[in-house]
């Protein structure tokens, strides 16, 4: 009987002990595991970071710790510029351009100079001449005649400019064919000074035949530039310009009567009233 009730004892269940102790085996078993493929791939990656890369060298240079603490201290600093918007102005206004003030220009005067009737008049070679009578050119079997003209110029203003001279004597007669002897009528300036005197015939001149004063016979105003002859006087403060007038072709010949051209003085002795005039424009 007290074997029967021993063999109706109940069984002890079988303890959890095992089982848990599987379950936190296992767990740990897996947290290794975890933390060794994690480590291995750690170490893997140190590995390939401090193996030398292809064509780099093999050999590493230390960086003195000195050195690697100084560069770990220098932080780069980057200093933004910031971009100016021009505030808007609106149309510009352009600058005026000055304009020089022109320098006006010198208002010319024309002032006309009578010749001098004491002083102008005729000489020849034989010792003869007339100073009441015509300014006279031409020749005769006895003699050749130059003529006279003179003109007081003292009137110009001090520092007047001389644009142009023009001497313009009236061929008011003619005798003869002088033309056809002497061709042309010259004129000379020279400085015969306050009176005409038989010696002026052949005075030295201060410019010789340097222009022609006619060519023909013809009754009529002749005229000549003598622009340089008197700005020479005035250069010279001659308070005279003067001319003498001869034919570029001068000889002792023909008849009494002779080869003359007469042209109107200051005396108007052949009446035309056109007497020998000097127009001078200057400023």
């Amino acid at each position: 009987m007290a074997e029967d009730l021993e063999e109706q004892k109940p069984t002890p269940a079988p303890s959890k002990f095992p089982t848990n102790w599987k379950k936190a085996v296992l767990t740990l078993l897996l947290v290794v595991a975890f933390l060794a493929v994690g480590g291995g791939s750690f170490w893997l990656g140190l590995k390939k970071t401090s193996a030398p890369q292809v064509g780099e060298s093999a050999v590493r240079t230390e960086v003195p710790a000195e050195e690697a603490t100084a560069e770990s201290e220098i932080i780069p600093t980057i200093i933004l510029t910031p971009t100016v918007t021009p505030k808007p102005t609106g149309a510009l206004t352009p600058t005026p351009t000055s304009t020089p003030t022109p320098t006006p220009t010198p208002t010319p005067t024309t002032k006309t100079f009578d010749s001098s009737a004491s002083i102008d008049g005729f000489r020849s070679s034989n010792g003869g001449g007339n100073t009441s009578l015509d300014v006279r050119v031409g020749r005769n079997v006895n003699l050749v005649t130059r003529g006279f003209v003179s003109f007081g110029t003292a009137a110009l203003p001090v520092g007047a400019t001389i644009e142009t001279a023009t001497l313009r004597l009236y061929q008011a007669k003619i005798i003869g064919n002088p033309y056809g002897v002497g061709i042309r009528v010259m004129v000379d300036h020279l400085d015969y000074g306050d009176s005409l005197e038989n010696a002026d015939y052949s005075a030295s001149s201060i410019s010789g035949s340097f222009a022609t004063l006619s060519s023909n016979a013809n009754l009529e105003w002749k005229e000549v530039d003598v622009t340089d002859a008197v700005r020479n006087d005035r250069e010279n403060n001659r308070e005279r310009s003067q001319f003498r007038i001869h034919f570029a072709v001068e000889n002792q010949g023909g008849t009494v009567t002779g080869d003359f051209a007469y042209f109107e003085s200051a005396n108007n002795s052949e009446g035309t009233g056109n007497t020998p005039q000097l127009v001078i424009r200057y400023h």
